[in-house]
């Protein structure tokens, strides 16, 4: 609750300074492109961030039940770090980085209201498009922490993430590197290409937030 009172006063300090060119009222502006000196701009940007921040708070005392079948809605993110002008910051960038990722995962048919992910009662896995199967493996839940494995068409990679609840159904979230390489291999298994600069970039994007986690946003 702390963290949450320390966000709506870091939010108050940035609509007061809406007009500087430079800090974080800047960096705001220029994630999003356009005006970044109005205030309008700035606090409808960190009222978003807050009501994202409250969202997750409220839905970390959910346990989920994750066996079944679950329509896959779209890339989540997360970031978590202790410094609350890094989490709005990093959190105005959310967005943008959400739809380039979905993007990327289109190409090999995993696309929001389509594809499905499954987890079974013989603890195996499977995430599949509307025509094939895209990847597999045996994954173990507890606790609201979800590890899976996938298998050998790729190299027996396996992801931790934390499962938690959200308005339209739950979240898994793993460590950002651990979920490019997913999206990586799944790109080079399906055959949706071999350009992977754009996806590169991100990456790199990615090292410089701290504690961003990326994964899936499902709905049953």
């Amino acid at each position: 609750m702390k963290k949450i009172f320390a966000t709506i006063a870091a939010m108050l300090m940035l609509a007061s300074a809406a007009n500087a060119q430079s800090g974080l009222g800047g960096l705001l502006g220029g994630i999003f492109g356009g005006n970044k000196n109005t205030e309008g701009s700035v606090a409808n940007t960190a009222g978003n961030i807050l009501e994202s921040v409250l969202g997750t708070v409220i839905s970390q005392n959910v346990n989920v039940s994750l066996p079944g079948t679950w329509t896959y809605a779209g890339v989540a993110s997360a970031i978590e770090t202790e410094n609350t002008l890094t989490t709005l910051a990093a959190g105005a960038y959310k967005e943008k980085l959400e739809s380039k990722m979905d993007g990327y995962l289109k190409k090999v048919g995993i696309v929001p209201g389509v594809a499905t992910i499954s987890f079974n009662s013989d603890n195996t896995f499977t995430i599949a498009s509307s025509t094939k199967t895209i990847a597999s493996g045996t994954y173990t839940y507890e606790n609201k922490v979800l590890k899976m494995k996938f298998g050998k068409v790729y190299n027996y990679l396996s992801m931790t993430g934390t499962v938690t609840a959200s308005t339209s159904g739950a979240q898994v979230l793993f460590e950002a590197g651990k979920f490019l390489e997913f999206a990586k291999k799944a790109i080079k298994v399906v055959g949706a290409g071999k350009d992977n600069s754009t996806l590169s970039t991100i990456a790199g994007l990615s090292d410089q937030v701290t504690g961003l986690k990326l994964g899936f946003d499902m709905k049953k």
